[in-house]
């Protein structure tokens, strides 16, 4: 479990915020090393290399929020969100470095990023993940998310190894 949970305001929290990232593109890889191919093309269609430089820009207001949580004042995990108009934010970049998984800190990121978007006047949230990462999966399932239909273009080469996914953030989900 996290010490603490807090919102991202400094260049250094952003600087943590994209070690995670990478990271977590390092730990993708491995995930679908017999798809390799999988893992270029979708943080080549995401411009990630891009998107390492902005992430203050990207996830931060006033376009989005990043949280980080902490555990012994080391960063160890983070997520972010972003608002997609019309009152849709999107979750993105959720990653507990892989020493720190089992122990709830990633759906303790979750359930603040949600509480966070629903405070900001969100009223649905949406995310994709890959089709391999089962336990992020059945977690946002757990959360009250459910499958949609796709809400963003990818190659169509890509969507069958996507799950896209949204919750809304009024009234009560059913988990």
């Amino acid at each position: 479990m996290p010490d603490l949970i807090y919102t991202a305001t400094r260049a250094s929290d952003f600087e943590a915020f994209g070690e995670l990232v990478t990271q977590y593109v390092a730990w993708s890889r491995r995930r679908y090393q017999d798809d390799a191919w999988f893992v270029e093309q979708v943080f080549g269609h995401q411009s990630l290399a891009s998107e390492l430089l902005t992430l203050s820009t990207k996830y931060g207001p006033p376009n989005g929020k990043t949280l980080l949580a902490s555990r012994n004042g080391q960063v160890v995990g983070a997520g972010a969100y972003r608002d997609l108009g019309e009152g849709v934010c999107e979750m993105k970049r959720l990653y507990v470095g892989e020493q720190f998984h089992g122990h709830g800190t990633g759906r303790q990121l979750c359930e603040a990023l949600i509480a966070m978007a629903k405070a900001d006047g969100f009223h649905l949230m949406r995310l994709d993940t890959g089709n391999l990462l089962k336990e992020a999966i059945t977690m946002y399932k757990s959360l009250g998310f459910r499958e949609c239909p796709p809400f963003h273009d990818y190659p169509a080469k890509l969507m069958p190894y996507l799950v896209f996914m949204e919750m809304p953030l009024t009234g009560n989900p059913v988990a």
